[in-house]
């Protein structure tokens, strides 16, 4: 088992789902092995990559209320043959309202996310958690259960301000819950470099998060925008977009940051995984 990484923003329209979708592709593309849970009530990962609602027959809902199991919810995703899904497969806003119950019980959530972790019968380099827009239950509960998170970051001064926020939280989850939870790094999306708002949004994010800001921007791309109409990852619509080329370098930044990544394998004693190190 690879790393776990929950991809998070209190703030909404940040790029946190496009981020999630396109760098699981550019990591499977990078040859990594993938699996997207989908924690977003809204099901956007499954929209986005183009799996109708009628050919999801469990999703995160069912896995949590006991009537289906993480393995039998797992979809594999037509463009790669190493990239899965879990989809959040609400169907009814009934079903949205018991979720939102369920993940009230944190423990009960971690335990039934490090299930799938340490099981034996999955293999995946890289696990991205997609998380609501808000510090709900849903997106504690990710956190709970990850190795690290990763921050969408968009330009301005409202959205520096809830990247604190979600720092103060992940400090409070590590001292209280998950004390080995790291930030992956923080991403600027939305970047117009050259532009006066994006270095202003540039400099006063590495003044508050110094070495914590990936080396990769996303760029504002329209590309972007037609490969979210076409259901696909953008580099599928257009390898050479600028778009693409950064999901594509935020994937090498990452797999090389994790060179040396902690494996959890399963035991017979499942309280006790065994930790070892393999090259990411």
């Amino acid at each position: 088992m690879g790393k776990i990484i929950a991809v998070a923003n209190p703030k909404g329209g940040v790029g946190k789902t496009t981020t999630v979708i396109n760098l699981a592709a550019s990591l499977a593309i990078a040859e990594k092995t993938v699996l997207i849970i989908d924690c977003d009530p809204s099901g956007s990962i499954s929209q986005g990559l183009g799996v109708p609602q009628y050919a999801i027959k469990h999703g995160i809902f069912d896995v949590f209320s006991g009537s289906a199991g993480f393995i039998e919810a797992i979809q594999q995703v037509e463009f790669f043959p190493q990239f899965d899904i879990l989809p959040a497969g609400i169907r009814e806003h009934e079903q949205e309202i018991r979720l939102m119950e369920l993940a009230k019980n944190r423990v009960r959530m971690k335990r039934l996310l490090n299930g799938l972790m340490t099981s034996g019968r999955l293999n995946y380099d890289y696990i991205l958690i997609d998380t609501p827009p808000s510090m709900d239950d849903l997106a504690l509960g990710a956190m709970y259960a990850a190795d690290s998170v990763l921050i969408p970051l968009q330009s301005g001064f409202y959205a520096i301000n809830a990247a604190e926020r979600l720092l103060g939280m992940i400090e409070r989850i590590r001292k209280t819950t998950n004390p080995n939870l790291n930030i992956e790094g923080i991403l600027l999306t939305f970047s117009e470099k050259g532009t006066r708002a994006t270095n202003q949004a540039l400099s006063a994010a590495e003044e508050r998060f110094g070495n914590l800001m990936f080396d990769t921007q996303i760029p504002k791309n329209a590309a972007l925008g037609y490969a979210a109409f076409a259901r696909r990852p953008i580099a599928l619509v257009d390898v050479t977009a600028p778009g693409a080329q950064a999901y594509l370098a935020l994937a090498e930044e990452i797999i090389h940051k994790n060179r040396q990544i902690p494996v959890y394998r399963a035991t017979t004693d499942s309280t006790a995984p065994q930790i070892s190190y393999f090259a990411g």
